[in-house]
């Protein structure tokens, strides 16, 4: 039975997505070493504890928890709170430390440039590549999301999940 296996990859490509949020805001501001280490605490800690907190039901945050948080708990659905919420809560705390990038809006002495860089344009191919493997990447979370949910709606949820999938990519 590979479902282990498989729950293991579904995390995993979770706690990792988590940590890219986090990339995306950084890029430029942090050195390789700082990168890592922060991934391994949010991936190792931070993102783990959060899923637990939600995903199980003894969870706190859990909406099947015998006491739901404020009564009702939270139902998280292909990772939109959990992997969002915490990418996005570690990307506010870590861009605030950083402050802002420079070489565009300041001088890399710190002051304020009076009008921002210019930066060069980037690769519109690797944009697209880009958009098509997320975009790719989205049929395993939302349509693996809805194999999760036990109950006769199980077919007609993956096929929703995935009708929608095509088409806020293509929106």
């Amino acid at each position: 039975d590979g479902t282990l296996y498989a729950r293991w990859l579904f995390n995993f490509t979770f706690a990792a997505t988590a940590a890219t949020i986090v990339a995306g805001t950084l890029a430029e501001r942090c050195q390789m070493n700082a990168y890592l280490y922060y991934s391994m605490m949010l991936t190792g800690f931070v993102y783990p504890i959060t899923v637990h907190n939600v995903w199980t039901p003894s969870g706190f945050l859990s909406c099947e928890a015998p006491e739901p948080l404020l009564g009702i708990g939270m139902i998280d659905f292909a990772g939109s709170g959990v992997v969002h919420v915490t990418g996005g809560c570690t990307a506010l705390i870590a861009s605030y430390l950083l402050g802002p990038r420079r070489g565009r809006f300041h001088a890399e002495n710190g002051e304020k440039l009076e009008v921002p860089a210019v930066f060069p344009g980037h690769s519109k191919s690797l944009q697209m590549l880009g958009t098509f493997l997320l975009w790719v990447g989205w049929y395993g979370f939302n349509a693996g999301s809805a194999v999760e949910v036990d109950s006769d709606l199980n077919t007609p949820l993956i096929g929703s999940a995935v009708v929608n999938t095509t088409l806020a990519g293509a929106a």
